[in-house]
This record gives C-alpha cells, sequence and structure tokens, in this order.
C-alpha cells in the first residue's frame, strides 16, 4: 500500500515532468487555488493564489529560452516533499547555460500543493523540516532525471 507521503512523492516527480515538458501552464493544476508561494526574493517575502504563482513564475523564467530541471533528489518527510534541483537554463539570445542548485519545500493537502517555499540554502531547507544535512545515513530516494537521462 502506497501511503500519503509516496503519493506526494509521486505528485512532485508528476510536476517536475510537467514542468519539464510544458513550463508554467503545465504545472498549474498541480498547486490549490490559494497556495502560497513564499520566496525571499519577493517583495514582501509571498504571494498567494495560483494567478499570484503564475506572475512568479514568469518572473523567474523571464529571460530565457529554455529552462529545464535535468535532475533532482526527492526527499518525503510528512504531507511535504524536498526537492534537491539541478535547473538548467538557457538564456535569450544564444547566452551561455546556466545551472541553478536550490531546494524546494512543498506542502501536500488533498493532491495539490498548498504551500511552497524556495531556498536558495539546501541545507536551511533540510533543516527547516527537521532533516539533519549532515547526515550521510539521512534517507535520499535518487529520481531519475526527469527527462530520462541519467
Amino acid at each position: 500500500m502506497i501511503g500519503p507521503a509516496m503519493d506526494n512523492l509521486e505528485l512532485y516527480r508528476r510536476l517536475v515532468a510537467a514542468f519539464n515538458d510544458g513550463g508554467t501552464d503545465a504545472v498549474l493544476e498541480f498547486f490549490a487555488d490559494d497556495v502560497e508561494v513564499y520566496d525571499p526574493d519577493l517583495p514582501g517575502g509571498s504571494v498567494r493564489g495560483r494567478e499570484a504563482l503564475r506572475g512568479v513564475l514568469e518572473m523567474m523564467l523571464s529571460g530565457t529560452e529554455a529552462t529545464h530541471v535535468r535532475a533532482f533528489d526527492a526527499i518525503p518527510v510528512g504531507d511535504r516533499v524536498i526537492g534537491l534541483t539541478h535547473t538548467y537554463a538557457r538564456g535569450e539570445g544564444g547566452a551561455p547555460e546556466v545551472e541553478v542548485r536550490d531546494a524546494h519545500v512543498m506542502t501536500f493537502r488533498d493532491g495539490k500543493i498548498t504551500y511552497w517555499r524556495l531556498y536558495v540554502d539546501r541545507n536551511e531547507a533540510l533543516t527547516d523540516v527537521g532533516l539533519d544535512p549532515l547526515d550521510a545515513n539521512a534517507p535520499r530516494p535518487q529520481s531519475p532525471s526527469p527527462d530520462g537521462c541519467g
């Protein structure tokens, strides 16, 4: 039997695949109507609702021709999933590709993401959900890269 944490883990994996296949519009369905997004780079820190989420995603992707999550670790913790991602973006006009390694903590309720917290510091994300980032024995299920390469 698959428990809620495993269901959330599968939803997270589907979210990443949907993002890689279709970008912003493809992922909105994974979020609750009243989702709260917290990003320390946002004015005021957070926004609420799907349309505000769309704006955050569009802002994050502005100036890029292509953005893909090529690899990630996903760790279920209760009703949350921590995503440690390796995202690659190619800038507009042939600008060089850049890699971003960051973390996302998503809280799920009834099959939807109700809270999304972005972290630049992966250790901070792990600590915030009660995991020791230095614990080599901490569960770290390896997820294949969403594009099937790796």
